[in-house]
């Protein structure tokens, strides 16, 4: 059944999630193409070539404003689809809509834990889309800039291969973090990919699990959703970084005083540990509400 209750799920959401990823497609394209401006700019001064007032001032505006509309769009897509989820799954289970929700022959676990699942898998994949755009668009500005005068030598050395330098830039810049800061980078890479892919499912949690403590008042219950989901994540970040200097903090006394070194990456798995604990405890949370305390008046 539960299934059926996601794949239910999923016909409400895709049209708005693909609108959205196609929104981001188009402003990574445009943005891909106005990015590699600035090179050419610096190309054709750096050849000798005159360079009037409204070509320069042409390329730097729509440098800017293509800079501008791609934040504003970032901006758009994840708050956008934040308010349209937590819209939705409100709607779905504590309106007029939720009574036929909660009417069907499934538990109010299974209804609950399919919109985590939906919802958190369609932030995923907009998560995803975010990070290939912001790739796209860091290739496209380093083509343009290390194509012009002394900089064209650097790719010299590289076949003209932007990937093969970025990988190379990266690898230096990790053994800098790996050296300076005592962070081992496999470790590190490992739990940044698994807050990358879990982190979705946990915001899901926190954002509807607060629109179900939400339920708990008699009056305006939407509004007081939204501001659980508000205390909940300005509380989840003061013990996230209250845990993170005691922890550095301890580290450091305990370097100073009997050489022992603590893991720079321990901060990082606390941190982790800390988000699921959060979703873990939101999760039960909701349970007991919607079997135990839920009224849909």
């Amino acid at each position: 059944m539960l299934g059926k209750l996601m794949k239910y799920e999923w016909k409400n959401i895709w049209r708005a999630g693909t609108l959205m990823l196609l929104g981001m497609f188009v402003v990574t394209v445009i943005g891909c193409v106005v990015l590699r401006m600035p090179g050419g700019l610096v190309a054709e001064i750096a050849d000798g070539n005159d360079i009037n007032a409204a070509q320069s001032w042409f390329v730097v505006s729509s440098f800017v404003a293509t800079l501008i509309l791609y934040v504003i769009m970032l901006l758009a897509s994840t708050w956008g689809m934040l308010i349209f989820l937590g819209i939705r799954f409100y709607r779905s289970m504590y309106t007029d809509e939720g009574y036929l929700s909660h009417t069907l022959p499934v538990t109010a676990n299974q209804l609950f834990l399919s919109k985590v699942l939906v919802s958190g898998a369609w932030y995923l994949f907009l998560t995803i889309g975010i990070g290939i755009s912001v790739m796209a668009l860091v290739v496209s500005l380093m083509t343009g800039l290390l194509n012009v005068g002394e900089l064209s030598g650097v790719m010299t050395q590289y076949n003209g291969n932007i990937w093969e330098f970025l990988t190379d830039a990266f690898y230096e810049i990790g053994r800098a973090y790996e050296d300076e800061m005592g962070i081992n980078l496999l470790h590190y890479g490992i739990t940044l990919l698994l807050t990358y892919v879990v982190g979705p499912f946990i915001t899901m949690v926190t954002l509807f699990g607060a629109l179900t403590i939400g339920q708990l008042s008699s009056k305006h219950k939407g509004f007081m959703g939204i501001l659980a989901y508000a205390g909940v994540t300005i509380l989840s970040s003061i013990i996230g970084s209250t845990v993170q200097s005691a922890f550095m903090f301890g580290k450091n006394v305990m370097s100073s005083q009997s050489g022992i070194s603590v893991s720079a990456n321990s901060v990082y798995d606390i941190n982790v540990i800390t988000s699921l604990l959060l979703a873990a405890i939101m999760y039960g949370v909701s349970y007991y509400i919607m079997n135990k305390k839920l009224n849909l008046d």
